[in-house]
């Protein structure tokens, strides 16, 4: 099965729900009132301001890690967290390389530019590419007046014969001039894009901190409709808590085009018991599975293939590509689920009330104190590809712009027609 939220599952594999009882009520003990108090209580007295009190070394790494995580889901700050994270960075180098992620991406999620220096100490230092990607986005997104030279000569200095796929992209984003304008909705709106086959779009903001929007396109071509003759449409975010960039683990929701296949229920902590749509990427599946067609049999994965997908006109659209290269680099577990996050955790964010994943498209949910589901824009998506017998087809994610505000539906239904 899935999953986004492997780490805070571990924390709390005591936790459990029941499968949805009759009609549509679901219940979920962990979305209690008292429950969630004594989550907190655990993440931020134990995990966090505990853990931390012990020096870092080879012995409590295990602690260390789990008070970043815990940081990192609770978006928690403070003046002593900063002070132990600057610990953190001053033993970085003699850490081992699963610790040095977790540190670079609690400090990604948590601090924009206060650890340039650090960051880029390591990079200069590290021997993998998977820490120099990291630490080098880090680097970019603190100094966008240098960043872009510093990186640049850094790659030249020490990964000059690297052409691996993430290094290739981290080329790629330092070398990228102005963003390639999208091309026409309508063209990927229309039937003749993935005919015959259910398509669900999930249109967000290339700033991820807003809630994007899911339409759903029927096998016949036509948009879904609700009982009133409206297009029926619901709020998602694409957002991860780290706001990596798409090709790191953890990282946003690619664009592109992803399969879904059938629907689960999860039996962790974070995701809760709503069903979620099971998505995967090009290389997490085989191009037949894919393609859903057997004459892909023997096909291996290239470009060109996934780009025979595309409309005429997306076919040169860079961002298009982003599922295929997240594939191919190794990302996998991305579904598209609900949550049983507790949204205070993330009052004085944009995306309030929404919740952020690991890099799934989450869909928000309410749960009332006695841990019972109020509200799930995800149970409305089960719903909705329910009502049309659809258990299988594609799912869409495209950044329509970089307006700082949720996308709604006034701006996408002139182009339904």
């Amino acid at each position: 099965m899935k999953y986004c939220f492997l780490i805070a599952a571990l924390l709390f594999s005591g936790a459990a729900f029941t499968q949805p009882m009759q009609d549509d009520t679901v219940f979920s003990r962990v979305t209690t009132k008292d429950a969630k108090a004594a989550r907190y209580r655990y993440l931020a007295d134990t995990a966090i301001k505990q853990y931390l009190l012990d020096p870092l070394n080879e012995d409590n790494e295990g602690e260390w890690n789990d008070a970043l995580w815990a940081m990192e889901l609770l978006q928690y700050k403070d003046a002593f967290t900063r002070q132990k994270l600057a610990i953190a960075w001053s033993k970085a180098a003699q850490q081992s390389d699963y610790f040095q992620k977790n540190l670079l991406e609690t400090t990604f999620s948590l601090y924009k530019t206060e650890f340039k220096t650090q960051a880029l100490q390591l990079m200069q230092q590290t021997k993998s590419t998977g820490i120099f990607i990291r630490c080098a986005e880090y680097v970019l997104r603190a100094d966008s007046l240098k960043g872009k030279t510093i990186v640049a000569a850094l790659i030249k200095q020490k990964f000059p014969y690297d052409n691996s796929t993430g290094m290739q992209l981290l080329r790629n984003r330092v070398y990228a001039g102005r963003p390639q304008p999208r091309p026409p909705m309508y063209d990927i709106f229309d039937s003749s894009f993935l005919p015959g086959q259910t398509v669900i779009y999930s249109l967000q903001r290339s700033n991820r901190d807003y809630a994007g929007l899911v339409l759903i396109r029927k096998p016949d071509g036509t948009f879904l409709k609700d009982s009133a003759g409206n297009f029926f449409h619901t709020s998602q975010l694409a957002r991860a808590i780290t706001d990596y960039p798409f090709y790191i683990t953890n990282g946003n929701t690619p664009q592109g085009i992803l399969r879904f296949n059938g629907f689960d229920v999860s039996r962790l902590l974070y995701i809760g018991p709503t069903q979620n749509l099971q998505l995967q990427l090009p290389f997490e599946i085989t191009a037949s599975s894919f393609f859903a067609d057997s004459n892909y049999i023997d096909s291996s994965w290239s470009i060109g293939l996934y780009a025979s997908l595309l409309p005429a006109s997306w076919k040169n659209y860079n961002s298009i590509y982003e599922s295929f290269y997240a594939g191919q680099i190794g990302r996998s577990a991305i579904i598209m689920h609900g949550t049983t996050i507790d949204p205070q955790f993330y009052k004085d964010q944009t995306y309030y009330p929404q919740t952020p994943s690991l890099g799934c498209l989450c869909s928000y949910e309410d749960w009332d104190e006695d841990g019972y589901r109020t509200v799930s824009n995800q149970q409305k998506i089960v719903n909705a590809l329910n009502s049309i017998g659809s258990s299988e087809g594609y799912v869409v994610v495209i950044d329509l712009d970089n307006k700082r505000s949720n996308v709604d539906i006034s701006e996408v239904q002139p182009m339904l027609k």
